[in-house]
């Protein structure tokens, strides 16, 4: 019962989460009503995992069967999807939008996207970009080598008298 409520209910729960389920900030006071409606459902799902009595505290029956306080849970999903957001790359649509709202905090009419950057106190701008792949002047240790054949494939393996062999296809050859 544990594994279907993380696996199928809190998904289903807290789908686009970030839109409506904002944690408090000394910006904001948060959606604390819906928080404690929907932390109420997860009482009672882990009173059903744990078979204990209902006037068992919360926070014993939520460490029993080790399920996430709900509070601590909508702010660890909807801190994540920030971050997410924060980190998109230049040529995603929402990207320049993301920069601009975090820049800049409005007093009316307030989007979603206001609230979440505000509230975790991220910036795009202060994230890293990182490039993937090698660097041009370093040199490889190791030789890549795609024989286009199946018995071009086999005789360069023969021929090669290196000490390790990594075969990507899955075969098991290669042990040396």
């Amino acid at each position: 019962m544990r594994w279907f409520y993380i696996s199928v209910a809190i998904p289903k729960m807290l789908y686009a989460a970030d839109l409506f389920l904002i944690p408090g900030s000394e910006v904001r006071k948060g959606t604390k009503g819906f928080i404690s409606k929907l932390a109420r459902i997860q009482r009672q799902v882990t009173l059903h995992i744990t078979r204990a009595l209902r006037s068992t505290p919360t926070d014993a029956i939520d460490a029993c069967p080790d399920i996430m306080p709900f509070h601590i849970l909508v702010e660890k999903l909807t801190h994540r999807a920030t971050t997410r957001l924060a980190t998109l790359p230049n040529c995603h649509p929402l990207a320049k939008h993301t920069v601009r709202v975090a820049n800049r905090y409005v007093k009316q009419h307030r989007a979603p996207l206001h609230k979440i950057l505000h509230t975790f106190k991220i910036h795009p701008n202060k994230f890293e970009s990182i490039r993937p792949g090698q660097k041009r002047n370093t040199p490889t240790l190791f030789t890549t080598s795609i024989p286009a054949t199946k018995e071009e494939a086999i005789t360069e393996a023969a021929a090669d008298r290196s000490e390790v062999w990594v075969f990507s296809d899955r075969s098991g050859q290669g042990e040396k």
